[in-house]
């Protein structure tokens, strides 16, 4: 086996909710890193493939009697989240409509980051060991912070109450495995300087051609 690194490193970054996965991936866009975020195109799909739409329509007109449309014939997400929170059947179908369509996504715009010969590329996916596109990228990183931590940044962030949030997380991938199986694992519990100073230096391990303010293929 060659122990040659890749000419682009691909880097899946994940981590719970409230865990600063945006901000680690706008401090990557700030260094010149090309970034993808799947949860925008899992939104765009159920935004814009009438296939999907229809199937889930049709789904919950089934399950619940209830068509998950806005006036405007979009997917109400408010109301698809509160139907598939407790229902782990729902979830599984709605899930198989989206994760084979952001993973193809996914595939295509790594295999352009490597077209284009970048040092590094970052691929943002909240669950992206339960979709199983850890397999699809080089390396990945899991954003870590305190429990506490995060409730307070999703209750300022998004209005979530202690326990909403905690529910919210209880539904996730536990952290421990989360950061069992990713190659490395970032803090965010103190500053954002020791985050980005962290992240920066682990990026930089992974794919040794990448420096913080230059991304030249």
């Amino acid at each position: 086996m060659s122990l040659t690194p890749p000419r682009t490193t691909i880097v899946g970054l994940t981590g719970g909710v409230g865990a600063g996965k945006s901000t680690a991936e706008a401090l990557c866009r700030q260094w010149g890193v090309p970034t993808a975020d799947a949860d925008r195109w899992a939104h765009e799909v159920l935004e814009q493939d009438a296939r999907v739409r229809a199937s889930l329509a049709g789904y919950f007109a089934g399950r619940y009697g209830i068509e998950p449309l806005d006036r405007n014939g979009g997917i109400d997400r408010r109301a698809v989240a509160a139907r598939v929170f407790d229902d782990p059947d729902a979830l599984a179908f709605l899930e198989g409509l989206v994760h084979p369509r952001v993973r193809d996504r996914a595939n295509a715009w790594a295999a352009e980051q490597r077209r284009n010969g970048v040092p590094l590329a970052v691929l943002v996916v909240p669950l992206l060991f339960e979709s199983g596109m850890d397999t699809d990228v080089d390396r990945v990183i899991a954003i870590a912070a305190s429990p506490d931590e995060r409730v307070r940044r999703l209750g300022a962030a998004r209005g979530w109450s202690e326990e909403e949030a905690r529910a919210r997380m209880a539904r996730q991938l536990n952290e421990e495995e989360r950061c069992r199986r990713a190659h490395a694992v970032v803090r965010n519990d103190g500053s954002i300087e020791e985050f980005s100073t962290a992240l920066r230096q682990t990026l930089q391990r992974m794919a040794p051609r990448f420096s913080a303010g230059s991304n030249n293929p």
